[in-house]
């Protein structure tokens, strides 16, 4: 006599069986990215966002970051991010940072990092000076800080104007946008369109300055830099945020 099993065993069996069916063809999550960095000091509050359009999360030390997150800084705070390469860029008080691009292979010739200041300070320490195919900048609006030495930093104030400068080694700061075109008013209180001069041959000397330790150069709103002139170090009450920066470094 032939057993009967009742219907609902019967379908939950089948249920059960095409279930281990399909589980090897099911498709495994895609992995996130390697981290860029990861967050070795934070004093105050800031966070992470994936993207412009990301949810911000707060960060805290030991956070991933990663290339095409947006880090920004709240008042009084200051944020440290250790680079897979071991360079190392802070971000002061009121600043906002993307991580535009982070590569890094077998050696530093093959790296890769760029770093958009949108507003704020940020400050770099650059693991080893970049040679050959490799790139370390730090971009604003209107200009462009690329590393051929080791320490600088970057205010860009919301001005759109930019300062930049050099502790140790050698940035060449260039005009990262051109100018926006200039408009007058006319007496209707519309704007008023002015005639401005065709495309011409601009000399590299123009478009871009060689900024040498102990030196710093500043960068117009409009996006046009000035002469390189010497700095000296500020005393440590007027400004802290070097004072700060210096002493990590030295204990790096």
């Amino acid at each position: 006599m032939r057993a009967r099993i009742p219907l609902a065993a019967a379908l939950a069996g089948a249920a059960l069986l095409a279930a281990a069916t399909l589980a090897p063809m099911a498709a495994t999550p895609a992995s996130a990215p390697p981290p860029a960095g990861t967050v070795t000091f934070l004093a105050g509050d800031a966070t992470r966002a994936a993207g412009a359009a990301g949810k911000a999360e707060k960060l805290a030390v030991g956070s991933a970051v990663r290339a095409g997150d947006v880090l920004e800084t709240k008042r009084r705070t200051r944020l440290e991010v250790r680079l897979t390469d071991r360079s190392v860029l802070r971000l002061g008080p009121s600043s906002r940072v993307v991580v535009a691009a982070a590569a890094f292979g077998k050696t530093v010739e093959e790296r890769s990092v760029s770093a958009k200041l949108l507003v704020g300070k940020v400050w770099a320490n650059v693991a080893k000076a970049v040679g050959g195919e490799a790139r370390f900048e730090v971009q604003t609006e209107n200009a462009v800080a690329g590393v051929r030495g080791t320490t600088f930093r970057v205010d860009a104030a919301t001005d759109r104007s930019v300062v930049v400068r050099v502790y140790s080694g050698t940035v060449a700061v260039s005009q990262g946008a051109l100018p926006r075109p200039e408009h007058g008013t006319a007496k209707d209180g519309k704007p008023e369109r002015r005639q401005v001069a065709g495309p011409q041959e601009v000399s590299r000397e123009q478009w871009e300055k060689i900024v040498t330790s102990m030196m710093q150069v500043r960068v117009s709103a409009e996006g046009v830099p000035g002469e390189p002139e010497t700095f000296a170090l500020a005393d440590p009450k007027a400004d802290e945020w070097e004072a700060w920066n210096r002493s990590r470094d030295a204990a790096k």
